[in-house]
Formats: structure tokens, sequence, C-alpha cells
């Protein structure tokens, strides 16, 4: 399982989680502070304008002791629906097109992977993550205006 941040750029930050471990409160808590250094260095000034943080609401990204590193690192939290993946920008956006090109293929080993998924990254311009940030403001809109009804439904219905 991987672990990314990414903004209208691109991605700022990647991490694969070992093997064998869990995302808890405090891995999570890790991940948030090595992304504020990756902001720091490959967006120079963003974390003076300030950080908008979109993610879900499982529990090592709502607990307490992260709520809290969110508010030290002074990072806002964009509020998320539980049980929302079709508002969530990495799961309608990002994820899909990442698989895509890997779809069938097998790998020697999770280097390989690695490398493959990096020259996927560097590959993809920055139009793809602008357009991905950009739907989601009419994606809250067409949310509302069904109801909370599932996205995949969007397009037969409007």
């Amino acid at each position: 399982m991987a672990t990314i941040f990414w903004d209208r750029e691109g991605i700022i930050h990647f991490d694969w989680l070992p093997e064998k471990t869990t995302i808890n409160s405090e891995y999570y808590v890790d991940e948030l502070k090595e992304l504020r250094q990756a902001i720091k260095h490959e967006r120079r000034g963003k974390l003076t304008r300030g950080v908008l943080l979109q993610h879900d609401n499982a529990r090592p990204h709502v607990s307490s002791k992260t709520m809290a590193s969110i508010d030290d690192l002074g990072f806002e939290c964009l509020p998320h629906p539980s049980y929302s993946t079709e508002l969530a920008l990495s799961d309608y956006w990002l994820f899909g097109e990442t698989k895509r090109p890997f779809r069938g293929k097998r790998f020697e080993d999770f280097k390989r992977l690695e490398y493959e998924i990096q020259q996927w990254e560097k590959g993809t311009p920055k139009e793809f993550y602008t357009t991905g940030l950009e739907k989601l403001p009419e994606r809250w809109k067409r949310c509302i205006k069904l109801k909370g009804e599932f996205i995949e439904t969007f397009d037969n219905q409007l």
C-alpha cells in the first residue's frame, strides 16, 4: 500500500507502507511531517499560503493525535463525509489513471513496480493533476443535486 499526497503540480510525497505494517495515528503523523518537509523543499512558498488537506475519515486520519498534529503543522482539513469515495480526490481521479497502464502486467520485484510508477509520474503532465482538482467542486455540486447518490449514477441522470 502507498501513501500519496499531491497537488495541482503533481505528487509531493509518496511512501510505500512497509510489509506487515498498519497505518495508525503515529505512522500517519510521521507521514504528515514528511509531507510538510516535502512541501517546504518542493513547493516553495506554499506553506506560508496555507496547505489544505483532503483525506477520508479513516481512524488514523481523524484521531485526536492526528488532528492535533495537523493543527501544529499549520495544515487545514477539508471536511470529508464518511463512506464517500466518490468525493475522495485520489480515489476518483488519481488511482484509476495510475493503475491503467499497469493492468495485466506482472513485475519481477517490488523495486521494478516502484520504478514503473515513478516513470508514470514523471511522464504525467501537470494538467492531469490540475484537471482532477478542478473537478472536485463540480463533484460536490453533483452529489448535492443527487442527494448523496454515488457518482457512478451521475452520467445517467444529468
